[in-house]
């Protein structure tokens, strides 16, 4: 017999809306599908087994890793060397938290304390980079003030009224 010791959690927190509707309207197509439509059973399951793996349960933060548990058996872990940082977003419906993963992908997440959860996120990720995830964030800045600058002799440039329908000589292919 092995005996496991559970690591726990530096912090946790629940999504915003313990409610899944998405989920309680599937299983009432599903009873309507099991009155004898067979179409509607198909697609209430469907539609049900989508909302129960894809609606997040709970988020962990670990000294080391993400954890974001959906419903069983679904749970994804990111590793804190694959999240390059994180946002707020501040949308019409909310504020939501972005992750920037290292690869470019986006995770929205929706927990019920933002600013909380966005603070003890940055924590451990700090923690677990150490000083150099700190610098890195300065050079980068560094590197965007001195390309704000403007130059001290003003450019020879076409006024702006003649440049219409030009596009910018700026790197316009920037990930949102």
């Amino acid at each position: 017999r092995m005996e496991q010791t559970q690591e726990q959690p530096l912090h946790w927190d629940d999504p915003r809306t313990k409610l899944n509707l998405t989920l309680m309207f599937a299983l009432v197509v599903v009873v309507i599908g099991i009155l004898g439509q067979l179409v509607l059973l198909i697609m209430g399951i469907s539609v049900a087994m989508y909302s129960w793996l894809t609606n997040p349960r709970q988020f962990l933060i670990y000294p080391d890793r993400l954890v974001i548990i959906y419903g069983r058996p679904r749970v994804k872990t990111f590793p804190f060397e694959t999240i390059s940082h994180l946002e707020t977003l501040s949308l019409p419906v909310g504020e939501r938290l972005r992750v920037r993963m290292v690869n470019g992908r986006r995770i929205m997440l929706l927990p019920k304390d933002s600013d909380t959860f966005r603070a003890k996120l940055d924590e451990a990720l700090d923690a677990f980079h150490g000083e150099q995830r700190g610098t890195d964030y300065a050079k980068e800045n560094e590197l965007d003030t001195a390309i704000d600058t403007p130059t001290e002799k003003p450019l020879d440039e076409v006024p702006p009224e003649e440049n219409l329908g030009e596009s910018s000589s700026e790197n316009d292919d920037v990930p949102y």
